[in-house]
C-alpha cells in the first residue's frame, strides 16, 4: 500500500480518541493518559458515546462528526462489532488515518474481541482511510512526544525504531530498554496488519533522520519479497537489526509453509534476510546484547580483537566463544608491545589476551586500553572483569568511558557478577558503553556484528565481467507448458540454450527404437523412461533413496538394454501405475571423478519467491542436507559464495587439480540458472544433476522441470531491455545501458578524469577520490528504486544518469554527469531524455526533482531546455528544479508533489 498517510500516524498534529474514559482499567483512558503524560503538543480530542462533557479533563465529543475540521489521526479503542462502522465515520469526517488497538495485545483472542477481517477490509478499500491494526500496541514517537498506546512504562527519545508484529514482545523490549538508559526514536507494532504492513512501515522509516537503527521482530514472513525489497533499501542508509521467530515447521503455531527442494525453509530465510544487507540475530537476549553493540555508534572495521582481562579463566571463556565462531585474536604491533612492557609487571605477558592482576587499578587499565585502541593491527577491544576482594568495579568502569571520546574503535565489556558490578553496569549504561553479563554473551554480540560488516563487504565484491552463453528463445517460451512437467527434449534444449555442457542424449517415443538408437551410442549404455512422475522436480521427499529414478545402468548390450526396458515398464505399472509415459531416452553411461555428483537449480517459495540452489547430489545422497540456497540475481560473486558455502566445494578443494576453474565453470551454471528465472518466470523448479567427469570437466546427467503461474522476484534482475545504441547529432554513437556491478573499474576511471570544478558541480565538492566501497554502492544498485544509465564511448564510460524513486513513485530525485570531453556532444540532454522516458512511461513516476548550484550554469541551461521549473534558494546557495512527468490521480499524491512558489 505504500507510506501514503504514514506522517499523519506517525506525526500527527491532533490526535482523536474514539473510546476515550476514565473509567479505571478502560484501553482508551490508559491510551489517554500515555498522551497526556507523554506531553503531546497537539490537540486531544476525546470520544465517548456516552456523552461525557470531560474526559481526563479534555472536553469530550459524544460523536465523531462533532469533531473539528483536520484531526489527522484517530485510535480506535471501543468493541470490535463497532470498528467498521467507526472507519466509515472518520471518512466522513476527512481523518486520514486510524490506529485500532481494539483486540488488545494477545494475537489469539477470539473472534469476539478481534474486528471482522473481511468487513475490515472491505471497508478500508471503500474508504481509503489507513489502518494501522487491529491488535496494535499503537504508536510511539519519543522525538515528536508522542505515546498513543498502552504502554505502562515510559519511552525516552533515540535512535532506535522498533518495528514488530507482537505487542507484548514490545512491552518486554520497552521494559528492558528503560533499565537500560536505551531510547528511542519509534515503536509500532503491526497486530494484524491489514492494511498498513511492515513494508510500509520500513520504507516510511528509512527516509526519517531521527531513525538512526531499525529494529525489527518478525514471527510470520508475510508479503515476504515485498518485505526484502523495504528491508534492502532501508540497509543501505541505516542499520537494520531483525530478530525472525517461529523458525520451525514442527512448531504448533508455525505457518507451516513447505518449500519444494529445500530441507529447511528457515535457511533461504536467513539468507534473504542477508541479501537484504540486514543484520540477523537468532534470540530475543542477543537482540537486546546487539542493541548494546549499537549504542556506542562506533564503526566495525574488521574482526581482530583485543581482550584485556583480570582473570585468566575469564580470558579463556572469551577466546573460546570467540574461535567457536571463527573470530579472530589480534596480533598486537611491535611498537604495542613495546609499550605495554613498561607498564605492565615483568610477569605479565604483552600480546593478547592481556592478563592483568585480579585487583587491578584504573590508571593502569585506562593505559593498557588506550595503547590497544591505537593500535592499528586491532579492530576491537574487550574488557573482561571479575570482582574480587580489593577490586574496584566502578573505578575502572569510569577509567574506560574516559577513553570513548579519544577512539573511533568499539570498546566493550563484561563485568562479571550481578551484585558487585550494579553500579559499574549503570556507569556504562550512561555512556552508552556496550556491557554484557557473560564474555561468551559479550563475544556473541561482537561476532554479529563483525559477520555482518564480512555480509556487507561480500555485497560490495565487485564480480567480474563474464558473458555467458544465456539466450532467451521465444520458440522454447511459447513451447513451455502450463501448470506442468517441462517435456525432457524441450528441457534439454532450455539447457543447452544456456550454455550448459551436457552429455548427449537420444529420445525417442517408441521402445523399440532403443535398440537402433544405440546403435549411434558408445556403450555402456544408461536408458530412461520419462514417466510424469519422474520428470516432477524435488520427487524425492527428504531423503534421496525414496525415490524411484525409473534407469537402467551400465547396459552393454542390446539384449541386456531390452531387459532393462521390460523390467522398467513392469515397476513402473507397479509403483506408478497412473502416471504417464513421455518418452524414452539413451546416452552413455558416464562416471564422476572421485564419485562427484552435484545437484543444482532453481526452486520457488511462496513468500520469498525464486530461489537458486547448489550442494551434493547422486542417487545415494541425502541431497536436502547439502543444498545451500540464494536469491537471484546472482553475479559470479555471489554464485561463488554459494558453492563455497556447500559440503561438495570442499570435497572439490580438497580432490581437485584446478579447483579455481572449476570453480569458475560452476559459478558460471549458477549465472545462467539465475538469468534463466527471470526470463522464464513460469519455471518454478528446475533440477539438475551433473558430474566432475574423468577430464575436469562438468556435465549434466539429468534435469526434470515443472511450470507454474509467473512470479515476482525478490531483487529485480538486470533489466536488459533497457540497453540502447544512440547517435548523437554529429553522428557518433554510444551505447547507453543500466550500470552494472562489474562496471566499477569504468566508473572509477571516468570520476578520474573529471575536473574539480565538474565534479564539485555533480557532489557540491571538490572530490579527489573514491573508495571502493562508495564506487560499489553507485555501481551496485537495486533495480527496483534506483536507476542508473551509463553511455560508453566504446569501453570508456562518457556520462552518468542516475535517480532515486521513492517507494509510492511519487518523487524521483536525479543526478546527472558528463565527462569534460565530451562538451557538445548534447550528451546530457541524450541521458536526460532517456532517464526521464524511463521514470514517466516505465515508472509511473509523477515528479523529477534535483538540486543545482547556482553557478552551474550549463546545467541550469539543460534543464530549462528539457522544461524544468525552478527556484533558488539563496540561503543554500542552489536552484531547486521540479519537471512534471505524469498528473497526480489521487488527493494524496498531490499533497506530496513539489510545489515551486
Amino acid at each position: 500500500m505504500g507510506t501514503r498517510a504514514l506522517e499523519q500516524i506517525f506525526t500527527p498534529s491532533s490526535i482523536a480518541v474514539i473510546g476515550a474514559s476514565d473509567k479505571s482499567g478502560s484501553l482508551g483512558g490508559a491510551v489517554l493518559r500515555n498522551l497526556l503524560e507523554g506531553k503531546f503538543e497537539g490537540d486531544i480530542y476525546p470520544v465517548n458515546a456516552r456523552g461525557y462533557k470531560q474526559v481526563s479533563g479534555l472536553k469530550a465529543c459524544a460523536r465523531i462528526s462533532q469533531l473539528p475540521a483536520g484531526v489527522e489521526l484517530a485510535i480506535i479503542c471501543t468493541p470490535a462489532d463497532t470498528v467498521d462502522k467507526i472507519i466509515t465515520s472518520l471518512a466522513k469526517a476527512n481523518i486520514p488515518a486510524a490506529v485500532i488497538m481494539t483486540g488488545g495485545t494477545a494475537r489469539v483472542r477470539s473472534g469476539l474481541f478481534t474486528p471482522s477481517r473481511s468487513r475490515l477490509l472491505a471497508v478500508q478499500e471503500q474508504t481509503k482511510v489507513r489502518i494501522l491494526g487491529p491488535d496494535c500496541l499503537g504508536v510511539i514517537n519519543p522525538n515528536h512526544k508522542l505515546n498513543a498506546s498502552n504502554l505502562h512504562i515510559p519511552v525516552k527519545p533515540g535512535h532506535i525504531a522498533y518495528l514488530g508484529q507482537s505487542g507484548a514482545i514490545a512491552n518486554a523490549i520497552t521494559d528492558w530498554a528503560i533499565a537500560r538508559n536505551i531510547g528511542f526514536s519509534h515503536i509500532l507494532t503491526l497486530g494484524q496488519g491489514q492494511d498498513i504492513k511492515l513494508a510500509d512501515a520500513v520504507d516510511y522509516l528509512a527516509s526519517d533522520k531521527t531513525a538512526k537503527t531499525l529494529l525489527v521482530h518478525l514471527d510470520d514472513f508475510k508479503e515476504g519479497r515485498i518485505l526484502l525489497r523495504s528491508l534492502r533499501a532501508a540497509s543501505r542508509n541505516k542499520l537494520v537489526l531483525v530478530v525472525k521467530s517461529n523458525r520451525f515447521p514442527a512448531s504448533p503455531l508455525s505457518n507451516n509453509i513447505h518449500t519444494p527442494g529445500i530441507l529447511n525453509r528457515d535457511a533461504l530465510i536467513d539468507h534473504a534476510l542477508q541479501r537484504a544487507g540486514v543484520l540477523r540475530v537468532g534470540a530475543t537476549d542477543e537482540m537486546f546484547d546487539c542493541i548494546d553493540t549499537i549504542q556506542q555508534k562506533k564503526q566495525l572495521k574488521g574482526d581482530r580483537l583485543a581482550i584485556i582481562s583480570n582473570s585468566r579463566g575469564g580470558a579463556i571463556l572469551a577466546i573460546d566463544r570467540l574461535l567457536h565462531d571463527k573470530g579472530t585474536l589480534a596480533d598486537f604491533s611491535s611498537e604495542t608491545q613495546l609499550q605495554l612492557s613498561t607498564i605492565l609487571p615483568e610477569y605479565t605477558s604483552a600480546s593478547n589476551p592481556v592478563l592483568l592482576n585480579p585487583e587491578l587499578k584504573a590508571e593502569q587499565l585506562k593505559a593498557v586500553a588506550a595503547l590497544l585502541l591505537k593500535d592499528n593491527n586491532i579492530d576491537a577491544v574487550l574488557v573482561v572483569y571479575i570482582p574480587g576482594l580489593g577490586t574496584e568495579p566502578e573505578e575502572n568502569a569510569l577509567a574506560l568511558t574516559q577513553l570513548l571520546s579519544q577512539t573511533n574503535k568499539t570498546l566493550f565489556c563484561s563485568w562479571m557478577g550481578e551484585h558487585s558490578v550494579q553500579g559499574a553496569r549503570a556507569l556504562f549504561d550512561r555512556h552508552s558503553v556496550p556491557n554484557f553479563e557473560t564474555p561468551d554473551n559479550a563475544i556473541k554480540a561482537f561476532m554479529y556484528m563483525v559477520s555482518h560488516t564480512r555480509t556487507q563487504e561480500l555485497m560490495r565484491e565487485t564480480p567480474e565481467s563474464i558473458e555467458t552463453l544465456a539466450g532467451y528463445s521465444d520458440l522454447i517460451a511459447q513451447q513451455l507448458p502450463i501448470n506442468d512437467v517441462i517435456n525432457p527434449q524441450l528441457a534439454w534444449q532450455l539447457l543447452k540454450s544456456y550454455g550448459f555442457a551436457s552429455v548427449d542424449n537420444y529420445f525417442t517415443q517408441d521402445a523399440k527404437q532403443l535398440a537402433k538408437m544405440s546403435e549411434e551410442v558408445p556403450p555402456p549404455w544408461v536408458v530412461k523412461i520419462h514417466h510424469k512422475e519422474y520428470l516432477k522436480p524435488f520427487a524425492y521427499g527428504e531423503n534421496a533413496r525414496q525415490r524411484w529414478r525409473s534407469v537402467g545402468l551400465n547396459i552393454t548390450s542390446k539384449g541386456h538394454l531390452k531387459q532393462e526396458v521390460v523390467r522398467l515398464n513392469g515397476e513402473l505399472k507397479d509403483r506408478f501405475p497412473d502416471s504417464p509415459v513421455m518418452g524414452y531416452s539413451i546416452q552413455t553411461m558416464h562416471r564422476a571423478l572421485d564419485n562427484l555428483q552435484i545437484s543444482l537449480g532453481l526452486g520457488r517459495d511462496e513468500e520469498v519467491g525464486p530461489f537458486i540452489f547448489f550442494g551434493g547430489g547422486g542417487s545415494t545422497a541425502d541431497i536436502l542436507t547439502d543444498r545451500q540456497v540464494a536469491i537471484p540475481p546472482l553475479n559470479t560473486v555471489l554464485a561463488r559464495h554459494l558453492i563455497e558455502r556447500s559440503h561438495a566445494s570442499q570435497v572439490m578443494r580438497e580432490r581437485s587439480d584446478n579447483y579455481a576453474q572449476e570453480l569458475i565453470i560452476l559459478s558460471r551454471w549458477l549465472v545462467a540458472i539465475s538469468q534463466l528465472s527471470s526470463q522464464y518466470p513460469s519455471i518454478s523448479g528446475l533440477e539438475l544433476n551433473a558430474i566432475r567427469a574423468n577430464n575436469g570437466e562438468f556435465l549434466v546427467l539429468g534435469v526434470a522441470g515443472q511450470t507454474a503461474s509467473s512470479i515476482t522476484p525478490t531483487f529485480k534482475a538486470y533489466p536488459v531491455e533497457l540497453e540502447q545504441t544512440i547517435r548523437n547529432h554529429k553522428n557518433r554513437i554510444f551505447k547507453i545501458r543500466p550500470i552494472k556491478a562489474e562496471d566499477e573499474g569504468y566508473l572509477a576511471d571516468f570520476y578520474h578524469k573529471l575536473s574539480p570544478d565538474t565534479l564539485r558541480f555533480r557532489f557540491f565538492n571538490s572530490r579527489q577520490n573514491f573508495e571502493h566501497k562508495e564506487l560499489a554502492r553507485f555501481s551496485q544498485i537495486d533495480y527496483d528504486r534506483e536507476m542508473e544509465f551509463v553511455a560508453f564511448d566504446s569501453k570508456i564510460i562518457a556520462g552518468v544518469v542516475r535517480s532515486w524513486i521513492d517507494p509510492d513513485s511519487i518523487t524521483a530525485e536525479f543526478s546527472v554527469l558528463v565527462g569534460d570531453d565530451q562538451v557538445g556532444q548534447q550528451l546530457g540532454f541524450i541521458l536526460m531524455q532517456k532517464m526521464i522516458d524511463y521514470l514517466a512511461h516505465r515508472r509511473g513516476v509523477l515528479q523529477l526533482v534535483g538540486s543545482v548550484l547556482v553557478n552551474n550554469h550549463p546545467m541550469l541551461k539543460l534543464a530549462r531546455r528539457l522544461g524544468f521549473s525552478e527556484k533558488e534558494n539563496q540561503k543554500e546557495g542552489f536552484v531547486e528544479i521540479v519537471l512534471n512527468l505524469n498528473p497526480a490521480t489521487q488527493s494524496w499524491q498531490t499533497k506530496r508533489l513539489y510545489i515551486l512558489d
